[in-house]
């Protein structure tokens, strides 16, 4: 079975439902709270392990009951956390996240312990990190770190998909070096600078990634579904309708299902359409890890849309 490598974060979810996020200086009544472990990497890690691959995660958590709560939760989805080391002075990662009643998150993250995986950390791990067959990593450790990771695996060969997110501007160097590049709509105007508002813009802006070096991008369009562009094919891939109750961890699911597809030997236009399923099957459920689907879920449901 193919391994892929996860370095990236973790995250706990403090979750706020409301009808209507609060203005500026306005404080409103929310209707439920939950705490629930998230984080774009952790996201990831355990979407790919619940659909069948196998996953090992680098990162750090705090010496706090959060990093353990982490611990225990890989340890039974089957995740290899041998690397990940529960710091002192350091508490584990949480976000502040509010959703209104269209589903809609707005979402402020704390770095703590993921920013104490530094780079002298990578070095160490690297070994093991480049024995995967797949590296997938995103913006929530310090860019440093995330960079010479990149430039790492790409010199040794490595596949990287990489989720830019929280969205920055990224150096042309590093984007060179990314096999994969898995941008939301709003990520891919913070990269390129353009527009994306209709299709047309999208692929306008997907062609000066691949002008910059990617090899592959594959802009995540919601509903929509998602767009890929390389030097053999651009076209969309259609999304799947569904009645979205929380949009959080959708994109990570995506990329954890994305990994996995790529990881199996999938075509990428195949492990897109699958991406999408997993993706769509997430937001139908609350929280981030508690919504992710297994293989079995996403097997029913393409099912049922089959027959539809």
């Amino acid at each position: 079975m193919s391994k892929i490598a996860v370095i990236g974060s973790f995250v706990m979810d403090l979750v706020g439902m409301v009808d209507e996020f609060p203005l500026e200086g306005q404080t409103v009544i929310g209707n439920a709270f939950h705490t629930m472990p998230g984080g774009k990497g952790a996201n990831q890690a355990v979407a790919a392990a619940r659909l069948g691959a196998n996953v090992e995660m680098f990162g750090r958590v705090g010496n706090d009951a959060y990093g353990e709560m982490f611990l225990n939760l890989f340890s039974e989805e089957g995740i290899d956390t041998s690397t990940v080391k529960k710091l002192d002075g350091y508490s584990t990662a949480v976000g502040l996240i509010q959703i209104n009643r269209q589903a809609e998150n707005k979402i402020v993250v704390i770095p703590g312990a993921n920013f104490g995986y530094l780079i002298e950390d990578a070095d160490r791990d690297s070994a093991r990190y480049l024995s995967a067959d797949f590296a997938v990593l995103q913006l929530e450790l310090e860019q440093t770190v995330t960079y010479e990771i990149i430039k790492k695996c790409e010199a040794a060969g490595i596949p990287v998909m990489l989720n830019p997110a929280p969205a920055v501007r990224i150096p042309q160097e590093i984007l060179s070096k990314v096999t994969y590049l898995t941008p939301n709509e709003t990520e891919l105007e913070i990269l390129t600078g353009m527009k994306v508002d209709t299709n047309d813009e999208v692929k306008a802006a997907v062609d000066l990634l691949l002008e910059m070096g990617v090899k592959n991008v594959i802009a995540t369009l919601g509903k929509r579904g998602a767009y890929i562009g390389n030097a053999e094919m651009s076209t969309f891939i259609q999304g799947y309708e569904v009645d979205p109750v929380d949009t959080v961890a959708a994109g990570d699911s995506f990329n954890g299902a994305l990994a996995y597809g790529l990881s199996i030997g999938n075509t990428l236009p195949e492990a897109v359409k699958y991406a999408n399923a997993v993706g769509a099957l997430t937001v139908t459920k609350q929280g981030a890890i508690p919504s992710l689907p297994t293989a079995n879920d996403v097997k029913r449901f393409l099912e049922e849309k089959a027959t539809q």
